[in-house]
């Protein structure tokens, strides 16, 4: 009788952890499905907009919006109704050392690129299908193209998400081209492996017509961790040549990976 007893309890304690697990994790799923539709809407959404999105009843996420609002990682425009991002994820993203030992190491190594090559160029990672801007250095000409810090992109209509997808593990490149639609995967994979065999990337950009991207990936002991990005625009009097950007920004994502201990280098 001891022994049932025993098991009783035990399954009983069991039961108890399972139902507080089950009533904890879906007000988290509903908060973070809320963060990623948002992180794809430059302009936000309404309410409305945000339940269709999401598959989710307004039920389910109107006090969950409102709390995320509250706590100031949304906020609603008071003309439109809708509801986007504040910079507080991007705050916390920097606080986290990982990053902020990245961003120390990599600003110098930005300005020493944009000082040799008169071009713009930024740091970039990988977030989920989305390309974050962690910091960018201007050129320093007069006038010039730039990306802004912390926009957000797609990852497959950018030089550096593409090249920090092609240095990833098998696992990871794999889980990204099941996302994509059949049509797309082959053309994905290609290019992938293109990229992983030159080292680096050298292609128009998708975005801005007359760019021409050149991207390489920064290493740290775990592995790929970020993609030095410039885009190369032509002026008159250019100080340097396209294939000497190209180095440039190849040489430098090397010097940047030794800096952060990628294994072999230094």
């Amino acid at each position: 009788m001891a022994r049932k007893s025993s098991q009783s309890h035990e399954e009983k304690g069991t039961a108890d952890a399972a139902a507080r697990k089950k009533s904890a994790v879906p007000a988290v799923e509903k908060a973070l499905d809320v963060l990623e539709i948002l992180s794809l809407s430059r302009d936000g959404l309404t309410m409305n907009e945000i339940v269709e999105e999401t598959g989710r009843s307004m039920g389910e996420l109107y006090r969950v919006v409102l709390y995320l609002a509250e706590r100031d990682y949304l906020r609603q425009d008071a003309a439109t109704g809708r509801y986007a991002l504040t910079p507080r994820l991007f705050e916390l993203s920097h606080r986290h050392p990982p990053t902020e030992r990245l961003l120390q190491e990599a600003v110098p190594v930005l300005e020493r690129i944009a000082a040799q090559t008169e071009q713009s160029c930024h740091l970039a990672v990988l977030n989920r299908t989305q390309v974050l801007i962690l910091a960018s250095v201007a050129s320093p000409r007069p006038a010039g193209y730039a990306v802004r810090t912390g926009a957000m992109f797609p990852a497959l209509a950018t030089s550096s998400g593409l090249v920090i997808l092609a240095h990833a593990p098998a696992e990871a490149q794999q889980r990204f081209i099941n996302r994509l639609s059949g049509s797309d995967r082959d053309e994905t994979r290609q290019r992938l492996q293109a990229i992983e065999v030159a080292g680096l990337d050298d292609s128009p950009s998708r975005i801005v017509t007359g760019v021409r991207n050149f991207s390489a990936p920064v290493f740290d002991n775990r592995g790929v961790v970020a993609a030095i990005t410039c885009g190369f625009i032509d002026q008159a009097d250019q100080k340097c040549a396209p294939e000497e950007v190209r180095a440039v920004i190849k040489e430098n994502a090397g010097l940047l990976s030794a800096a952060l201990g990628q294994p072999g280098q230094g």
